[in-house]
């Protein structure tokens, strides 16, 4: 029989991230491998309003180390049509709450409030490929109120990013970085999920992104 000390290790062993704003479409550790969506190819509805600039996207973290990329899909279902980058990838370090805020759909666009999209969020966290899940949304020109974003955007103790911009998909990344506008959420760019072995990159030195405090934090960094 298992000790009481091996159970409470479990959740965290099995589980590798979950996307818990925007809803996720579901979950499976199982199937969390199969791109798109971790295997779950149905959009769920209803949707989820989610801001045209500015807004958070929450993950509860199971892994200390994870590379991460946040992907978008534009129509009421994409099916496996990721192309559009919201957040290059990046380095995060950290169990538990992780918010990767200020996310922006790039102005270029010219997406409208109404526009059906369903957002990607791809992770390194299996050492035979990415692990996926998708939010299917509806793009809003509402921001949302200070307290329903920091409702949505919570980071736990001693979470943080150490490597932004990071060069290749999570599942096929270097250490090498580069300048790139899409950090704070506005940059645009290309990408499709991979299934090819992952090797994380590791982080060289912590920095304090802007958009992982989220708007509050960046204002309270501002006292400082």
């Amino acid at each position: 029989m298992l000790s009481l000390a091996l159970l409470a290790l479990l959740p965290v062993s099995t589980a590798h991230f979950v996307l818990t704003w925007p809803t996720n479409r579901g979950f499976d550790d199982a199937k969390s491998t199969n791109f798109p969506c971790g295997g779950f190819d149905s959009v769920k509805t209803p949707r989820t309003d989610f801001p045209l600039t500015g807004g958070p996207i929450q993950l509860d973290m199971h892994h200390t180390q994870t590379n991460i990329e946040v992907l978008l899909s534009i129509g009421s279902d994409p099916g496996s049509n990721y192309n559009l980058v919201l957040r290059r990838t990046f380095a995060q370090e950290g169990l538990g709450d992780f918010c990767a805020g200020e996310v922006s759909i790039p102005a270029g666009l010219n997406i409208t409030s109404g526009t059906l999209a369903t957002i990607q969020v791809v992770s390194n966290g299996d050492p035979d490929g990415g692990l996926y899940q998708c939010a299917d949304v509806t793009l809003v020109d509402t921001p949302l109120s200070t307290a329903d974003y920091n409702s949505h955007c919570k980071n736990g103790t001693g979470v943080k990013v150490t490597s932004e911009n990071i060069q290749g998909n999570p599942n096929e990344t270097t250490t090498e970085t580069t300048p790139s506008a899409s950090s704070s959420g506005t940059g645009t760019g290309t990408g499709t999920a991979s299934s090819s072995t992952s090797t994380p990159g590791l982080a060289v030195h912590a920095t304090a992104a802007s958009w992982l405090f989220g708007a509050v934090g960046v204002a309270g960094l501002a006292l400082l």
